[in-house]
């Protein structure tokens, strides 16, 4: 590295560069901007953003390049540098702070964005003590809470989804209708502890939101859809044929095989619970394979405890649907074992992507199911490359549209931005719906919280994953540490290398990646009405 790329580096924080070939591919994180130099170009724009004269940049690169390719280059530097590529120093901001903008911002998400998740904890009760269950650990005896949702409580809910979904859907065209209820059909989802303790209230509101006059607004019955999450523990006739007959997606929670099982998922007793939970998960098999099959996923949890290959080769062989691993969140960690992630990324990129490079060859000429093994370059797909956007603040939200795109409704009737927080910051009630004065003050506590030093002169910002519901810690909101973030950049390093390599070898499959991941009938994340 030249003394003059050393240098710009410290002076632009948020510039990352990466090898393409025999090429440079120059990242620009306040613009999100990516574009390709050749290693002489790059030694010519770093003179440029060092104030070398143009003039004395031309002579110096006379033998190299002709007169007219560097007046050329030059002016394309300064266009860049004129719509705020190429901005010294740290971003101003990264997320809006000032209670105007935000007030501004939570309408336009009030009046655009699609109430895609809408969940009822219908009991805070659960009959497990998981070791590294939040609410276990936050709990005095180690128990959950017994409170149970009402059904009055259940109904007002419902009512405010119904509302909020219908308001949305009126305003799309007949064809974007019928692709709404393809992808994103009305759903209820129920959550706990355990939703089976209160399977009464699970069968009322499954009536209840039947009810509701859905078809009024050309909405068939049949495209209304649940989801269900269990621990596997109470499975009985009752719910087998509710399940069934209600085509109900269950998400059923299975570590592994017994002895990885039964390490952290236990009952109050300390015994283990895997004999129960997989005399379920069969029982389920056996009433109906075909439900099995296409509705049954496996959501497990792994620790440093667990070997995670022997989970995931236990839960692929069951038949299910799918079957899904997550490293176990604890507040205040958002690396369970920084030495050994950062050391599989280092010896990933050291081995030149081989392991990487293999999968691709592997499914490269395969359908479209096996897109999402590329979740790691769908980030990619936003990233600019012919056009920078015109800024040099950043003012991006680095979580999903809170309160606007998923919500639950706690047991006690409070609202809560999604299933993954305690209820210490509720942002309204059944009774009078969304509170937005709390709702703006979450959301500047939030962002307040993202805009530190650290942040706004990391260039991995755009591509930071940690959403408001893992940063909350009772009442506040807390940050990585460095060393967390030094591995998530390695991360981001590594994503980057495998999307330059996709640009570079296998470009027809990059845009397989990209139009899979741009099909919301394949990829559902937030949806905004003008882009939907």
């Amino acid at each position: 590295m030249l003394p003059n790329e050393q240098n710009g580096l410290k002076n632009y924080p948020l510039i990352k560069m990466f090898n393409y070939g025999e090429d440079v591919l120059i990242y620009d994180a306040k613009p999100h901007f990516a574009f390709l130099l050749s290693h002489i170009e790059k030694s010519i724009l770093w003179d440029f953003l060092d104030n070398l004269p143009p003039a004395e940049i031309i002579h110096d690169y006379a033998e190299a390049l002709s007169a007219s390719h560097l007046h050329a280059l030059l002016a394309r530097f300064q266009s860049l540098k004129n719509v705020g590529v190429f901005s010294k120093g740290p971003a101003n901001e990264i997320s809006p702070v000032d209670i105007n903008t935000l007030e501004a911002q939570l309408k336009y998400y009030d009046a655009n964005i699609l109430l895609r998740k809408f969940c009822l904890e219908v009991t805070q009760n659960c009959n497990y003590a998981c070791r590294y269950c939040k609410r276990t650990i936050a709990a005095e005896k180690g128990e959950a809470s017994e409170l149970n949702m009402s059904e009055e409580i259940a109904y007002k809910g419902m009512e405010y989804y119904f509302k909020k979904y219908i308001a949305f859907f009126r305003k799309l065209t007949e064809e974007k209708k019928a692709l709404l209820l393809e992808t994103v059909p009305p759903t209820l989802s129920w959550y706990g502890g355990e939703p089976f303790l209160n399977f009464a209230l699970i069968q009322k509101s499954a009536d209840y939101f039947k009810s509701l006059p859905w078809a009024k607004y050309g909405i068939p019955l049949s495209s209304i859809a649940f989801t269900a999450n269990t621990n596997l523990s109470i499975i009985n006739e009752d719910i087998l044929h509710f399940l069934v007959d209600n085509n109900v997606t269950l998400f059923a929670s299975l570590d592994g095989p017994q002895e990885q099982q039964d390490k952290c998922r236990i009952f109050p007793d300390g015994s283990g619970t895997f004999a129960v939970a997989y005399a379920n998960l069969m029982r389920i098999k056996d009433y109906d394979p075909a439900y099995f099959q296409n509705k049954v996923t496996i959501f497990g949890v792994y620790t440093a405890e667990h070997d995670y290959q022997k989970c995931i080769d236990f839960t692929a062989h069951l038949g299910t649907l799918d079957a899904q691993h997550f490293s176990v969140e604890y507040a205040g960690t958002f690396v369970n074992d920084i030495k050994a992630e950062t050391n599989y990324y280092r010896q990933e990129l050291a081995d030149g992507l081989a392991r990487f490079e293999k999968m691709v060859e592997a499914v490269k000429d395969e359908p479209d199911s096996h897109m999402n093994k590329f979740a790691n370059i769908f980030p990619f797909a936003k990233l600019n490359t012919d056009h920078p956007v015109g800024k040099e603040r950043l003012n991006i939200m680095l979580t999903c549209p809170m309160a606007f795109d998923n919500l639950m409704l706690a047991a006690n009737g409070d609202y809560l931005i999604c299933h993954k927080v305690s209820g210490a910051l509720p942002i309204g009630n059944c009774e009078t719906g969304l509170n937005w004065e709390k709702l703006l003050a979450f959301y500047q506590k939030y962002n307040s919280a993202i805009n530190n030093a650290a942040c706004k002169s990391c260039w991995n910002v755009n591509f930071c994953s940690i959403c408001a519901a893992a940063r909350l810690d009772g009442e506040h909101f807390i940050n990585p540490s460095k060393h967390e973030c030094d591995c998530f950049r390695l991360r981001t390093e590594y994503d980057f290398n495998c999307f330059l390599l996709l640009a570079h070898k296998y470009p027809d499959l990059l845009s397989k990646i990209f139009a899979y991941r741009n099909d919301h009938k394949n990829f559902i994340g937030v949806i905004d009405i003008n882009e939907f």
